[in-house]
């Protein structure tokens, strides 16, 4: 069973000349855009340094010389020690630079953006590849309580702060100069662009690719959203996201739920993962046959369940409703002084103290919200499996 380490490994030496830019590409750059570029390279408003390029305007960095900085800064055991499902993203990195496919890319207009006030997530770099065209990779959730919050907002906001960053990120980087009657030259040329992400970084790149100006639309050629979940129908609805909809690839493990969640409209393909349930998130663990994906006829029963389950759950409430619950929720994690989910993982049992006290700090309204939130949650969740079962068992018996 083969992914996308062993595709770069096996491939990773064929140019785009020979085989053009595919679906596995833009999960491997997806991937990459998870790594830690602080420092290693530039934003597209930094200044312009010795040691870097241009591109679109923008400052730039070669491939090698990123990689180099980065291992400079970090080391294997940091990377060991961490307990995300990207952390391995690192290594991925490392071996781009070891063929004829990636090796001469260039990398700028990396952005971080962590808003606490916002409840906002985002980050995005983009790659310059040897083909002329552009990549712009939006970064999934990371371990951060801010950036899963924003996750659960997509369920009763239309629009997020990190949706908006993604939009102005796309037309910041490639609208064209204003030059009536001129055609740009040089740098500025018009050039491909591609647009792409893994789990929320896939939704932002649709978000983004659908909403930012219309020179900037133009030019995109593919959105390839990786197992990131829909939208709200207010915005698959509309005239901007419907144009870019034909332009769009869905990709989802067998047993996704995220990739399920909300709306989309656009075609999805279905892949293999070496992984079980929740765990085929993880983009190492999906399966490639050379330059392409291994894909499977249909999606698990059990990934429709817990779609069912939760959606039916989101939408028995109004969106106000569905604002209490994820307030609710989080800020009793973020009372507890968390601010990672690793640093939950990592407490487990020692976690429980925390949440005692962060709980009995609560308002009483705080507690009656709460109280009201997790009670309609498991009612909702038992009988939702009963009426399942009961069904599936009257089909049995017919």
């Amino acid at each position: 069973m083969a992914n996308m380490m062993d595709y770069l490994d096996w491939r990773g030496d064929v140019p785009f000349s020979v085989d053009p830019f595919n679906e596995v590409d833009s999960l491997v750059l997806s991937e990459v855009a998870y790594v830690d570029f602080e420092g290693i390279v530039p934003g597209p408003d930094e200044e312009v340094q010795e040691d870097h390029l241009r591109r679109a305007g923008i400052p730039v960095v070669r491939l090698a010389d990123a990689v180099k900085r980065y291992w400079e800064l970090h080391t294997d055991l940091e990377i060991e020690s961490s307990s995300t499902l990207y952390k391995y993203a690192p290594y991925v990195l490392d071996k781009l630079c070891s063929g004829a496919r990636f090796g001469d890319m260039l990398l700028g207009g990396y952005v971080n953006k962590i808003s606490p006030e916002k409840n906002e997530q985002m980050s995005a770099i983009t790659f310059f590849l040897p083909d002329e065209t552009a990549f712009t990779a939006f970064r999934g959730t990371d371990d951060t309580l801010i950036g899963w919050k924003e996750d659960f907002t997509f369920s009763f906001m239309k629009e997020t702060e990190g949706q908006r960053s993604a939009v102005e990120y796309l037309n910041r980087l490639y609208r064209l100069p204003d030059r009536p009657g001129e055609q740009p030259t040089g740098e500025e040329s018009p050039f491909s662009v591609r647009v792409g992400g893994h789990s929320k970084g896939g939704n932002f790149a649709v978000f983004a690719a659908a909403f930012c100006m219309q020179d900037v639309k133009d030019r995109i050629v593919r959105v390839y959203n990786n197992d990131g979940p829909g939208f709200l129908e207010e915005i698959t609805e509309t005239k901007e996201y419907l144009e870019i909809v034909p332009r769009v690839i869905g990709l989802i493990p067998v047993e996704s739920v995220f990739g399920l969640l909300l709306n989309s409209k656009y075609y999805f393909k279905m892949v293999k993962s070496s992984s079980k349930g929740i765990w085929q998130h993880d983009a190492l663990s999906w399966q490639i046959m050379r330059n392409h994906f291994e894909e499977t006829g249909e999606i698990s029963e059990g990934s429709l369940l817990m779609k069912r389950i939760i959606e039916a759950w989101v939408y028995g409430m109004n969106l106000e409703e569905r604002k209490d619950v994820v307030d609710s929720v989080f800020n009793l994690l973020e009372d507890s002084g968390w601010e990672n989910l690793s640093d939950i993982a990592a407490e487990q049992l020692h976690s429980i103290p925390e949440l005692l006290h962060a709980y009995t700090n609560l308002s009483m309204e705080e507690k009656q919200k709460l109280h009201e939130t997790m009670g309609s949650l498991l009612k909702f969740g038992a009988s939702f499996i009963s009426g399942e079962l009961q069904e599936k068992i009257g089909r049995r018996k017919t």
